[in-house]
């Protein structure tokens, strides 16, 4: 029966007329008439459970403790309020009868006219399917230090009180001062937690990024599903989120951002939360080993199996139809194969796209610099802007890309000629041909040439790994416009449109690559120059 308000006043007047001590009866027998709960009867009938107000006995309280918080709040952080009852009496602003006010009612009142400082906000994140959000941190360890380095391993040592190294926690130390720190990736979905210690100065770009595609590769073990390319991934304000080659890999890769505030530590609770537990369950537990010392490929093997413990012992955040208290893993696997676009994996080998990237001017003999190095562009090009990038070590050529057409070539380090060298135009790379020399042979041109048949691909939870813009190909043409025009070179004949979207297609397909649209153009003008 609904709550209508006839029923609701009926209620009312029957809690209110109920002896004490038997209303939490009557409510309960109410609630069942009406098929509601006893809160919800209770709020119908706006009564506060089975409490009933009453007048309080000393109303001058609800005057004195608005003037005593006033004063507490002179300070920069309020004193406490018996402080400023004392002070408030002092000032003659509060009677002293106010200093026989019990502190727990002082307090209780301030509460109740919301005079006391509010609790923390706090909120839940929510993610609609898994690796819709993913997020990432890096966090000293407590107790481990690292001791020496052992050949291409740490050995890490144990302490008992949490050992600081200096400074911040996450902050670079000197060259010759080392931290164990860990870095840790939290699935927003499931709450799917995957984690791996490292030790370095301190949080940097180039470790977070490679702790970041090792996780989304999906470790070896094969009792950690996690793996894929996520839609956003969060961050904070470190190195990861302000290093523009990490940016511009994460961005190559289709990867979101969301922007958060500074110092909003509500946004990263989740992967904060992963390292408190980590610490307490993991760390704590290393001291009940007999040695207090371990080798850091040795602790990482550790971190696997309390990943895989720990992600099997808790329920997922998200909850999976019709299993109702799935643990993470369960609940990764399951609701993964339930998303509505397939699973997109990562590329292979990413890092190793890494680059620099500045705008740089060529000068008229076709010099470009880069700090205190000289590079040389080929090709005519000079007195031009253009995006030079390198790899992160910088070592190696440039690979320039011209601001006006697109194209791309490398640079090479300039190197001068000895003195009395006539400096003329280099050979062409035609000119080297012919000096080669052409061979004979017997070609058969029109030959009709065999196709394969194509065998369809096996059918898997995640799709096949999206291609990856790599900023140091430089046979790579910067978009389809420049494609076209180099097409165009070779092939000057018009195209109908159902052709020129089939040459798009397998343009595209080609990845923009220069050699594939001039063989591509050629082949087609060989075959218009038949008739």
């Amino acid at each position: 029966m609904p709550l209508t308000p006839a029923v609701t006043d009926a209620v009312r007047a029957e809690l209110d007329a109920t002896p004490h001590g038997e209303r939490a009866a009557v409510a309960r027998r109410l609630a069942a008439l009406f098929g509601v709960s006893p809160a919800a009867l209770y709020r119908a009938a706006g009564r506060r459970g089975t409490q009933r107000p009453r007048a309080p006995s000393r109303p001058e309280y609800r005057e004195w403790v608005p003037i005593a918080v006033a004063q507490a709040h002179r300070a920069p952080k309020p004193v406490p309020l018996d402080v400023a009852i004392g002070a408030s009496i002092e000032l003659g602003l509060l009677p002293p009868e106010a200093a026989r006010m019990p502190l727990a009612t002082a307090y209780r009142v301030a509460r109740e006219l919301g005079l006391a400082p509010r609790r923390r906000r706090t909120f839940r994140l929510h993610a609609d399917y898994p690796m819709q959000a993913v997020l990432v941190d890096w966090s000293s360890s407590e107790h481990l230090v690292a001791e020496r380095p052992v050949g291409d391993d740490w050995l890490l040592k144990l302490h008992r009180r949490p050992w600081s190294a200096g400074g911040y926690k996450n902050k670079p130390l000197k060259a010759h001062r080392m931290r164990v720190g860990v870095y840790s990736l939290w699935e927003m979905c499931t709450g799917y937690t995957v984690a791996r210690y490292a030790v370095e100065r301190g949080e940097s770009a180039l470790g977070g990024m490679e702790f970041l595609c090792w996780a989304l590769a999906g470790p070896e073990d094969p009792r950690i599903p996690l793996h894929g390319v996520p839609d956003d991934l969060w961050m904070d304000g470190g190195p990861l989120a302000k290093s523009a080659p990490m940016r511009d890999l994460i961005a190559r890769l289709g990867i979101a951002t969301p922007p958060g505030k500074p110092y909003a530590k509500d946004r990263m609770g989740g992967v904060e939360r992963s390292h408190r537990t980590r610490w307490s369950r993991f760390e704590r537990a290393l001291f009940l080993r007999a040695g207090q010392t371990i080798l850091l490929s040795e602790l990482n093997a550790r971190i696997v199996e309390f990943t895989v413990a720990e992600n099997a012992r808790r329920p997922s955040r998200t909850e999976v139809p019709g299993r109702p208290g799935a643990d993470r893993t369960a609940a990764w696997v399951a609701l993964t194969r339930a998303r509505a676009e397939p699973l997109r994996r990562l590329p292979e080998r990413p890092m190793e796209t890494l680059a620099r990237e500045a705008r740089r001017w060529i000068d008229n003999c076709g010099v470009i610099r880069w700090g205190a190095v000289e590079y040389e562009a080929a090709g005519g090009w000079h007195d031009r802007w253009v995006i030079a990038r390198r790899v992160l070590d910088g070592g190696g050529d440039l690979v320039i890309e011209d601001e006006a057409t697109e194209a791309r070539q490398v640079a090479r380090r300039y190197t001068p000629r000895p003195y009395g060298a006539v400096r003329t135009a280099p050979a062409t790379p035609l000119d080297k041909l012919l000096e080669a020399g052409v061979p004979d042979g017997d070609a058969d041109v029109w030959a009709p040439a065999s196709t394969a048949n194509l065998a369809p691909l096996p059918s898997h939870a995640a799709a096949p790994a999206a291609p990856l813009d790599d900023p140091l190909d430089a046979d790579r043409l910067g978009s389809l416009d420049a494609a076209m025009r180099v097409f165009v070179e070779h092939y000057p004949w018009a195209l109908s449109a159902p052709n020129r979207a089939r040459v798009v297609r397998r343009i595209e397909a080609a990845g923009l690559s220069r050699r594939a649209v001039v063989a591509l153009a050629q082949s087609l003008a060989a075959l218009a120059g038949t008739g």
